[in-house]
């Protein structure tokens, strides 16, 4: 489905438990339902439960 391209950005910065507590999936399918597009250009994942996502 074509979609167009209005040649507006935004960044967005996401910190702390992003990933188990499903906020990341989330921001990222409303992204999608609204026709926009992503591209993740960093994450650093914390290796125990405890440790936050960075950005």
């Amino acid at each position: 489905m074509p979609t167009l391209d209005s040649g507006f950005t935004e960044e967005v910065e996401l910190a702390g438990h992003i990933i188990d507590s499903l906020l990341l999936p989330k921001v990222l399918d409303e992204i999608m339902s609204q026709g926009g597009r992503f591209e993740i250009l960093e994450i650093s994942v914390g290796q125990r439960r405890q440790d936050p996502t960075k950005p």
